[in-house]
């Protein structure tokens, strides 16, 4: 039995796709309005592993570090994976801080912990390299998490095979939730955390067929139900859990929202060069390179896939090798010795609408003076409107020092930014600084993160903000336990 509170960590449910679907989500959507619907913000960028890093340890990612930004301007155009171990958690969770204080805790399947470590009272991880670690060990046989099912992920997933990966999420999501009811059942804890997975890896993969709105939506067909049928079966887990222990409050929580992989490309580094803070390389006549046969390598590349899939193994593989990155984003396309800013990584990747820039190092001697480029870029980008529409390209752009102040600062580009959520930034240059039908990533992944709609519910909990960061969550859990027994 859990005993003072249940803690479910629900990845990528949104917040507005909860709001649009709250007759078919009947536990979520109710303890959402009696707390008023408030609202929580995703860190800065707007991933799993940074948010639910900040989960865990009420640390921004300036603080703990976790921040899945790569430098592209090394030169070396090096595939460089962030990397870390269980040591930059041990001690600094939220379970960690609550067994000090005496407490019980239970926690279950936590994102970023390979092999978890020993506490008062069970601790279940995820699957690293196909094995999933128990703590304490002789309770292996009592839940015998399987680990074959769980190490369901999103894949690079022909159409033909949609419906395969579909059955494999609902059946990961069922053996996340048998476990998790079997520790309510055998437990006797203080606090139960337990995170489900499969919501998030659902809608990458299957958006573009649940969003009408989407222009590569395909009209009705039998995967039209699967995004909201997966947000039922999450809720239908809450209600059960809620039932089981109907005196035990309840927190539910998301690390981000999700929608869209944007179609439609923004090219951030064109709109650099036109300013004067970028510079390319030149052919042999002095012409800059437009990437023509790059962009035709990366279509063919991205219809290969839609069509046949890409297996895990090859998936694996790619990443340790720097050719593919190179697709997509080269430090070999400018002239660095001219060059002052370009745009970061994480963007020229993945499409997403959000992302950085970064100032090349020794572009500045000063930190007053890279402030004063940095505000000279943005005040230049702030200008910029999409042409057809007359809007701004930026729903917001601002120096990331006005936003986060940790140790691990420099891991940031120096300029972050939102842009309209249907432009995806882009790191090519070309003719037009804006095209509706220049994205690739979106034939990989159609689904996408967003930074303002992740979700926070409660029932027994006071939840008296409108607007909470995902800082907030490690004090609202503790602060809860200091207050209970008072």
């Amino acid at each position: 039995m859990v005993n003072k509170l249940i803690v479910i960590g629900i990845d990528g449910m949104d917040y507005d796709v909860v709001r649009r679907h709250e007759d078919i989500l009947p536990n979520i959507s109710k303890m959402m309005k009696e707390r008023s619907y408030p609202r929580l913000r995703s860190v800065f960028p707007a991933d799993t592993t940074p948010a639910w890093s900040t989960i865990f340890t009420g640390m921004d990612p300036s603080e703990h570090g976790i921040i899945n930004f790569v430098n592209m301007g090394d030169r070396e155009n090096k595939y460089k994976p962030i990397s870390f171990e269980d040591d930059v958690f041990k001690g600094k969770t939220f379970w960690d801080e609550l067994n000090r204080s005496g407490y019980k805790c239970a926690v279950l399947f936590p994102m970023n912990i390979k092999h978890g470590w020993d506490i008062d009272s069970l601790m279940i991880t995820r699957p690293y390299e196909n094995k999933i670690q128990i703590h304490p060990k002789e309770k292996e046989s009592l839940y015998s998490p399987n680990p074959d099912i769980l190490c369901t992920d999103m894949k690079f997933t022909s159409e033909k095979s949609l419906g395969a990966l579909r059955d494999d999420f609902i059946a990961k999501s069922n053996e996340e939730f048998r476990i998790t009811k079997a520790v309510v059942e055998n437990e006797d804890v203080d606090l139960l955390f337990t995170y489900f997975s499969a919501v998030d890896g659902i809608q990458h993969d299957f958006w573009r067929h649940y969003d009408e709105k989407h222009p590569e939506y395909p009209g009705k067909t039998e995967f039209s139900n699967v995004v909201p049928d997966m947000y039922k079966l999450a809720d239908s887990f809450v209600g059960e859990l809620a039932e089981m222990c109907p005196d035990t409050p309840i927190l539910v929580l998301s690390d981000h929202g999700h929608g869209a992989r944007p179609v439609y490309v923004a090219r951030v580094n064109e709109m650099l060069l036109r300013g004067g803070f970028l510079a390319p390389k030149v052919s042999g006549d002095g012409k800059k390179s437009k990437g023509g046969f790059k962009k035709f390598v990366k279509k063919t590349a991205m219809g290969f896939v839609k069509r046949f899939g890409l297996p895990s193994p090859v998936v694996k593989l790619a990443k340790k090798i720097p050719v593919w990155k190179s697709l997509f984003a080269s430090s070999a396309d400018f002239d660095w010795d001219k060059t002052v800013a370009y745009l970061s990584d994480l963007s020229a990747l993945k499409n997403y609408s959000y992302g950085g820039i970064r100032i090349r190092a020794g572009a500045t001697e000063t930190d007053e003076e890279k402030d004063a480029l940095c505000d000279r870029i943005i005040e230049y980008l702030r200008d910029i409107r999409i042409e057809d529409e007359d809007i701004p390209a930026f729903m917001w752009i601002k120096r990331t020092n006005t936003l986060y102040h940790g140790e691990h600062l420099d891991r940031y580009p120096e300029i972050i930014f939102q842009l309209d959520e249907r432009y995806g930034a882009d790191w090519n240059l070309g003719k037009e600084l804006f095209e509706k039908q220049g994205g690739f990533m979106h034939r990989l992944s159609p689904g996408a993160h967003r930074y303002e709609t992740a979700v926070i519910a409660a029932k027994g909990i006071e939840l008296d903000k409108t607007q909470y960061e995902m800082t907030d969550i490690y004090k609202i859990i503790t602060e809860y336990f200091a207050n209970v027994d008072n």
